[in-house]
């Protein structure tokens, strides 16, 4: 949460900057960051994640936005925040409000593996500048509850990485690693946004989630108690690895050696991967996905 609060400052900051340049914006606006930092779960491994929406009906606001996304954007960079590979960037992603509820309503309703994808990325935001009011967004977001073949889409992603298992419960590393994201962060992450959204919760922590998520019978207490540990636990050595990776001048990754690990570590690793494989398997029988 600190760090993508940090974050969310920088931000302001540059769009400070940007109005400064380019003078007051012509309407309100909000500059939207998703993904782990819309989840305040960002760590010391970033690209950017971000987006801008403005007020319609406003002719010169296109054009406003289109140079104040160009100096925010080129900023963040020179700032060591390298260009999203996806092209998940406000130099791309911005529209009048209207258009992007139609953007997420089209999502939801037509959700093919790119919508899917799209859903997955942009329903964890947040607005860390601007003042224009985005609950609208929210409202079309809940509609997902009542869209079983969008869920079963979320639910076929999140299920889509397993966690690295082999035969008899025992890890299975890749070159002497395991890879946190694939095995931990991405599967958990989207298990507790579809229950979420199954739930009409707007949280987007994972953690608040998937406490929501319990309290609504959406899923096992015990189950999410097993989830929230494993968030923790699995969080701390991303972190740790993250920052011998920077004490070695090496850019940090996702990756943890598993020679680096004490013996508890290696149990309590293999406990938190059964733990998530667990409630995939659970994910699959309730929202009826078919896997290939």
């Amino acid at each position: 949460r600190l760090v993508s609060h940090l974050n969310g400052a920088l931000v302001r900051r540059l769009l400070a900057w940007a109005e400064a340049d380019l003078g007051p914006p012509p309407c309100p606006y909000a500059f939207l960051v998703f993904g782990s930092d819309g989840r305040y779960e960002q760590t010391l491994l970033t690209d950017q994640d971000n987006a801008l929406v403005y007020a319609d009906g406003v002719p010169d606001a296109a054009r406003y936005f289109e140079n104040l996304a160009e100096k925010v954007i080129a900023d963040l960079v020179a700032a060591g925040f390298p260009p999203c590979p996806g092209g998940y960037m406000a130099t791309r992603w911005r529209a009048p409000l209207s258009e992007w509820k139609a953007r997420f309503a089209g999502w939801i309703e037509g959700p093919r593996a790119e919508a899917v994808l799209a859903a997955a990325t942009f329903f964890d935001h947040r607005a860390v500048g601007g003042a224009l009011d985005i609950s609208p967004l929210a409202g079309v977001v809940a509609r997902a509850r009542r869209n079983a073949p969008f869920l079963s889409h979320l639910a076929r992603a999140a299920v889509g990485f397993r966690p690295p298992l082999g035969a008899f419960r025992r890890l299975k590393a890749d070159d002497g690693g395991i890879d946190l994201k694939k095995g931990w962060l991405a599967p958990v992450q989207g298990l507790a946004r579809v229950w979420a959204l199954d739930a009409g919760i707007a949280a987007t922590s994972t953690l608040e989630r998937l406490e929501a998520a319990a309290a609504a019978g959406f899923v096992d207490r015990e189950r999410a108690e097993d989830l929230a540990e494993a968030c923790l636990f699995l969080a701390g050595l991303r972190l740790r690895a993250q920052l011998a990776s920077l004490a070695a001048g090496s850019t940090p990754g996702n990756r943890v050696a598993v020679d680096s690990l004490s013996p508890s570590e290696r149990r309590h690793l293999k406990e938190s991967f059964l733990a998530v494989r667990d409630a995939q398997d659970a994910a699959v029988v309730r929202y009826h996905v078919t896997l290939a």
